[in-house]
């Protein structure tokens, strides 16, 4: 036997705030948890993706705005050897192109770093290079980007080799420093992080290969940097193209992401689990009566004097999947604390007419179906129309409906409460008090309501024939029942003797094990036509 089971069957009956066994949920419930277990397990993973996703966003910014910073910082540094050694020899501009200018010139490429060629231009004509000597070229200063940077993609000498030239203007004409462009991408592959780079002069760009061209620079959406140089006329620009987060985010976070997935599913888990688990209990009724798990069983009445079943007694049992039968002293008296005995008996009504109904032909004449009620229906206008619905369901004179007030709670006599017992006996209700002889308000209840019936506690059952006095109780009860014209039930009778000493005192019906137990319902009609069978084979052989 499950350990929670043993602990149910075997606390305190009384104890039943906390200790409720637990009913499975219905499916739109099920559904309801899953939907919100779904919600929670979701949204550690989405929080986690969308932090990651800023992150990276961040990162990735943050990596372009270094890049940039660091490419001018490196180009800036490149762009000063070309003006330093310009400044070194701009006093020769004008001067004739002679091996001493020449050798001048030919010192600074071989002192300077980076420094490709100096030359020297007049009237925006070039006649003396470092490389060449002599020689005649026009070289504009309009080609030049704010007449200070020109990049080009080669020239005649090297024209797979890019080169930036940068022009020092001197009173009529001007010097020219060449930059190797190889230089250049070096210092942008140096500075570059995860983002693109983009050195940008004029129409002209070049970008981390090396290769100079006047196309338009790709979008970058993920992040973007643009910024000019303070010392010289060119912009660097910087950025990620779609698709670097989600690249990002597998190279650096994949693990973070699948901890939050991870995480999510327990807690999701755990949402679906607490979720299942009713807050209070009367949630855990109302699951159980939600999910039709309270279910009708009958234990035949009979008549003292011949052992005909007459009819039956309906006890409602809790039957929990996985668990089986749980007792009704571990959740009727919980069930009446928190009003929800009424639903469950109506359900249980609903459920004895279904099945019943259409079976009414075999049952016994008028048969003695019985429900137990309390002081909560006593307080229920709509009980009347239940019974009035449970009597609509069968024709006519077939079945005779009988409320047993019991006495766990004590039924307070109001004008209402007068009116309802009424209104049931128009309408051919009966009513009994069970377990009478041991509750504090039966007397009472004999003086306040009209009473059709007495059933006689078990108690006073078990003890026929162990002592003087129990003979005397029930010779007193079957006095008073006598004297008050209603009819007696003796519960609990397990023996051939219980039952003859009963039936000499001329107590009408018995029930209890000794007759049968009590069956699920869709046991009973086989179970009272093998009864029936049986006493017709009795009747047959005498």
């Amino acid at each position: 036997m499950p350990r929670r089971i043993a602990h149910l069957l075997f606390r305190n009956p009384t104890n039943t705030g906390s200790g409720l066994p637990q009913a499975e949920p219905t499916r739109s419930r099920i559904w309801s948890r899953l939907l919100i277990s779904a919600l929670v397990a979701l949204t550690l993973p989405l929080l986690g993706l969308g932090i990651g996703i800023l992150q990276a966003r961040w990162q990735l910014q943050h990596e372009a705005d270094l890049s940039v910073a660091q490419a001018i910082k490196r180009l800036d540094q490149i762009l000063d050897n070309g003006r330093q050694a310009a400044e070194a020899v701009r006093f020769r501009v004008g001067a004739p192109c002679d091996n001493n200018v020449q050798s001048a010139l030919q010192w600074q490429v071989a002192t300077v770093p980076f420094v490709r060629s100096v030359n020297l231009a007049m009237h925006g004509h070039l006649y003396c290079t470092s490389l060449l000597g002599p020689v005649s070229q026009d070289v504009g200063p309009q080609n030049y980007v704010d007449g200070r940077l020109l990049l080009m993609a080669g020239n005649t000498t090297t024209p797979d080799v890019p080169l930036l030239v940068v022009r020092t203007p001197v009173a009529d004409g001007s010097v020219l420093s060449v930059i190797d462009g190889r230089y250049l991408h070096a210092a942008l592959q140096l500075s570059v992080q995860e983002s693109d780079l983009y050195f940008v002069v004029g129409k002209l760009h070049m970008d981390l290969s090396g290769n100079v061209s006047d196309t338009p620079i790709p979008y970058m959406d993920d992040a973007f940097t643009r910024r000019t140089s303070a010392r010289h006329p060119y912009t660097i620009i910087a950025g990620s193209r779609e698709g670097s987060i989600e690249t990002h985010l597998f190279n650096y976070n994949l693990p973070l992401l699948v901890l939050t997935v991870l995480v999510g599913l327990l807690a999701g888990l755990i949402c679906y689990r607490l979720l299942g688990r009713p807050s209070s209990p009367r949630a855990t009724l109302r699951r159980a009566l939600e999910a039709k798990q309270f279910e009708p069983f009958l234990q035949p009445i009979v008549d003292a004097r011949d052992g005909r079943w007459i009819g039956a007694e309906v006890l409602m049992r809790w039957h929990l999947p996985g668990e089986g039968l749980i007792r009704p002293d571990l959740f009727i008296p919980m069930a009446e604390r928190t009003g929800l005995i009424l639903p469950m008996t109506r359900d249980l009504m609903q459920q004895v007419a279904t099945v019943l109904a259409p079976h009414a032909a075999e049952l016994p004449p008028c048969c003695h179906i019985g429900f137990n009620i309390s002081a909560a229906h006593c307080r229920d206008p709509q009980l009347l129309d239940d019974c009035r619905d449970f009597l609509a369901a069968f024709p006519p004179g077939t079945v005779e409906l009988w409320l047993e007030l019991t006495e766990r709670e004590l039924i307070e006599p109001t004008e209402d409460t007068d009116l309802l017992f009424q209104q049931l006996d128009a309408i051919g209700v009966k009513v009994a008090i069970d377990d009478f002889g041991i509750g504090h308000a039966s007397l009472n209840y004999l003086q306040r309501f009209t009473v059709d019936a007495l059933k006689i506690d078990q108690s006073f059952v078990k003890r026929i024939g162990a002592d003087t006095l129990s003979g005397h109780l029930l010779d007193t009860l079957v006095e008073l029942a006598t004297r008050l014209d209603i009819d007696l039930v003796a519960e609990g009778v397990e023996t051939a003797a219980q039952r003859d000493y009963l039936r000499a005192l001329s107590v009408r019906y018995l029930q209890g094990y000794y007759f049968g137990r009590p069956m699920p319902i869709h046991e009973f009609m086989p179970a009272l036509r093998h009864h029936r069978n049986a006493v017709r084979d009795t009747v047959d052989h005498v």
